[in-house]
């Protein structure tokens, strides 16, 4: 709450700012009105152009502080000067007395502005509304099948999450409200046939206290029950048996892809008023922003920032956002990044051709907060799908081969300039072979998760892990000496070892071998590797189920 209401203050003092600014932008568009019966048809053309750019900024900016009598009579400004434009009737006295009138009510709205009520609703902050803001070990699990709940327990509590079991006909807001978990799993089995749990939980979503991811589980996999957990607000359905990589797969992938924390936007805006309310709203959301006011100087920043979605102003001096996509989209680089055009323009042919030009979105302003950060997560998400299917591994989600070396060399390349700190690991399953032999490949699948759920969760985000082929991996341990990395390699081959896996009615555990190479500041990345892999041999030779240094 302490940090929505500095974002409310953030924007009552931004308001105050726009304001101040109002005299000076009146006395900017009272300047470049210079037309006359007598004027030159080129220049009563160049002027009009000018005072509808300057009544378009305003149609946007008004809005957006919660003016919306200036950003009405701007509007009107703006149509007017560009039906003048088009027709080229420009200086005739009724051309003139039109811009007149409509300039005369736009000075009023402006003059005004300072005594009119502030509508609060457009300047509304909602609360985060990160899908995973409950405890990262935390699973409610309703149920009332004993055998399920005790199963999943353990497995769950492998991989480092905590079930709280419930029956279906348990208090669920005061469950949630006691325990705040990261999802909540709903067996659809185990309801009666007023379907207690989700009826709950619907009714929950509805009060907007929910705030976690929902995943149902059943034996029945028709459209009528799928239908009621959709309906219940459900976003994951799985069908039984289900497993707890199964439950971890998907944890996994709604951390990954929701989490708003680092998401990164530049917001492309040459009003600088404008582009610094977007940049406190999406901050207030958790995300990383970048303002670019010129859009000239957007190539020279976009590769130092690493943008995952372009929030884009259409009208803009020198370089509209319609050509500014367009020479995005020659570049191979960034292609791929989601473009969102921002603008007061609602010409539905003029979005139209906007979006023909690369564009993936068009949000016309005054645009609710919620709504804009609703656009731009949900792009952003589809956006790190696709962008993970290149560089990831399909089955793991971890970096592919190919992806693993790039990111092993720059890593290598920088510790070299810096003088940094790297240890690297190559894991190998043990007896893997055996697993695929005696209980099938979708079993070995899972052994394969089961690690790569545990090298995710027990290495920092700053460490680099790739699945080199089959049941082999690398991790390259940023800023870690080799005792630092063999102490937390051996945290993970034990915990790997302690997995009980099932299959059918068998139980069984599997180990794992490592071998870890240290930088000196000598090495290439190719040699970090090839000293790691060393280890690793010596590892499996001398018994396998252990941590062993290159020398």
């Amino acid at each position: 709450m302490a940090e929505e209401e500095n974002v409310q203050d953030k924007i009552a003092l931004l308001k105050n700012i726009y304001l101040e600014q109002l005299p000076g932008r009146l006395a900017e568009i009272e300047q470049a009105f210079s037309i006359s019966s007598s004027s030159e048809p080129d220049d009563a053309r160049q002027s009009l152009k000018s005072l509808s750019a300057l009544a378009h900024k305003l149609a946007g900016s008004g809005a957006t502080f919660g003016f919306p009598k200036i950003s009405e009579t701007a509007k009107a400004f703006e149509n007017g000067c560009e039906m003048i434009l088009e027709t080229g009737d420009l200086t005739t006295d009724r051309s003139i007395n039109a811009v007149s009138g409509w300039m005369s009510s736009l000075r009023k709205s402006m003059e005004n502005a300072g005594s009119v009520e502030v509508d609060h609703e457009l300047l509304s902050v909602i609360p985060n509304d990160k899908i995973n803001e409950g405890e990262s070990g935390r699973v409610i699990l309703v149920s009332d099948d004993g055998e399920l709940t005790d199963r999943l327990t353990i497995e769950l509590g492998n991989f480092e999450y905590a079930v709280i079991s419930v029956s279906p006909d348990s208090d669920m807001d005061s469950v949630f409200s006691d325990n705040k978990p990261l999802a909540i799993v709903v067996d659809m089995d185990s309801q009666n046939e007023e379907g207690q749990a989700l009826a709950r939980i619907d009714d929950m979503a509805e009060k907007h206290v929910l705030d976690c991811i929902l995943i149902a589980i059943s034996d029945r996999g028709d459209l009528l029950p799928r239908l009621q957990a959709a309906r219940a607000g459900v976003g994951t359905y799985l069908l039984k048996p289900v497993t707890a990589t199964d439950l971890v797969d998907v944890l996994d992938q709604h951390s990954t892809l929701d989490s708003g924390e680092d998401i990164r936007v530049m917001i492309v805006d040459d009003d600088i008023s404008t582009s610094k309310y977007t940049e406190i709203i999406l901050r207030g959301a958790r995300m990383l922003t970048e303002i670019v006011n010129d859009p000239m100087d957007f190539l020279e920043k976009v590769d130092s920032f690493g943008p995952e979605l372009i929030l884009m102003d259409l009208y803009m001096p020198g370089c509209s956002g319609q050509e500014l996509a367009a020479v995005m989209r020659q570049q191979e680089g960034l292609s791929g990044i989601p473009i969102v055009f921002l603008s007061s323009e609602d010409n539905l042919d003029k979005q139209l051709i906007a979006m023909r030009a690369g564009g993936d979105d068009f949000l016309t302003k005054p645009v609710q907060p919620r709504h804009l950060i609703s656009s731009i997560r949900s792009r952003v998400r589809r956006f790190r799908i696709l962008r993970s299917r290149m560089v990831r591994d399909s089955m793991t989600g971890l970096l592919n081969h190919t992806t693993s070396h790039e990111f092993f060399e720059n890593e290598v390349a920088r510790a070299h300039r810096n003088k940094g700190k790297l240890a690297l690991a190559a894991l190998d399953i043990d007896h893997f072979k055996s697993v695929n032999d005696n209980y099938g490949h979708a079993t070995g699948d899972q052994v394969i998760k089961s690690l790569t759920r545990l090298l995710k969760q027990r290495l920092r985000t700053t460490d680099i892990v790739g699945r080199m082929g089959g049941e082999e991996f690398a991790a390259l341990l940023v800023d870690a000496n080799i005792d630092q990395a063999q102490e937390i390699l051996e945290g993970i081959r034990i915990a790997f070892s302690d997995i009980v896996h099932r299959v059918d009615e068998k139980k069984f555990s599997v180990t794992l071998s490592c071998g870890i190479a240290a930088f000196t500041g000598k090495e290439s990345s190719e040699e970090l590797l090839e000293a790691a892999d060393k280890a690793l041999y010596q590892a499996k030779h001398g018994g396998r189920n252990q941590v062993v240094l290159s020398s």
